[in-house]
């Protein structure tokens, strides 16, 4: 008896999912651990930042790493769904650390379940397109510089503005950076500022808040400078030894001010 596969229309016995379809699913599988354990670096900034700012929705409190946050969640949310649905003892086995390496070697050691599955062609495109994106959100070029995320209203098909949440990335050195999505032209020096003044409110420790400075705002000022402000009564210590990034920022533009005049 023969057939074809589900997903590829390979010839394949039953048209069940064919062995080089199984095999491209496995590997991404696979690198389930290694790419949670990347973005689990990649929000490690983003686990330190405290909640003193004032409300309003996710995206717009967390500029900064809010590609990798999107694509760990809907990660989580694809491979624990799928394994609920293969899975019929509920992942009842032990688990690895974090529910999406759970979920993924789960659906690992019921890949013949998966060959059956009546829903197998949704099934491996949502997996596998999780996964690509989780892995596309930690695959970033080493020279190039993240300026957040786009945020600018542009009109869709229908003429109706939609909110590009598109991430921006300039090369070093380069003054201006367009959006791949929508094409629009950003300014380095005044997305470096935003993001600045977007995350003014949010906690950080000393060697947090130096590399913040600098990988985002293009701003040098050392650990040594900061401990000397707090040393000095210029900076306060909020929670703990985490400093509000505003108050570190109204400082060194105080003192830029200063020698100018």
């Amino acid at each position: 008896m023969s057939g074809t596969c589900p997903v590829c229309s390979a010839e394949q016995s039953l048209s069940l999912l064919c062995s080089r379809c199984c095999d491209r699913l496995e590997r991404d599988l696979g690198d389930v651990a290694s790419i949670v354990a990347d973005l689990d670096v990649a929000l490690s900034k983003m686990s330190r930042i405290g909640n003193a700012g004032p409300g309003g929705l996710a995206r717009e409190r967390t500029p900064i790493n809010v590609g990798a946050m999107n694509a760990a969640d809907d990660l989580q949310n694809t491979l624990t769904t799928w394994a609920r649905d293969v899975v019929s003892e509920h992942l009842s086995t032990p688990a690895p650390p974090g529910p999406s390496v759970h979920a993924a070697f789960a659906l690992l050691r019921h890949i013949d379940a998966i060959r059956r599955h009546p829903a197998v062609v949704e099934l491996v495109d949502e997996v596998t397109d999780a996964i690509h994106q989780a892995r596309r959100a930690v695959d970033r070029p080493a020279d190039r510089i993240y300026l957040g995320v786009c945020m600018v209203p542009t009109p869709d098909e229908e003429g109706r503005d939609v909110t590009c949440l598109e991430e921006v990335w300039a090369k070093p050195g380069a003054s201006e950076t367009v959006c791949k999505v929508c094409g629009v032209t950003h300014e380095v020096r005044d997305r470096r500022a935003w993001l600045l003044k977007k995350s003014e409110d949010y906690l950080f420790g000393v060697k947090e808040a130096s590399e913040m400075m600098g990988e985002v705002g293009g701003i040098t000022v050392t650990q040594a400078s900061i401990r000397g402000y707090i040393k000095r009564g210029k900076i306060a210590y909020h929670t703990g030894t985490m400093i509000r990034l505003g108050d570190l920022l109204e400082v060194i533009v105080g003192e830029g001010e200063r020698k100018a005049s």
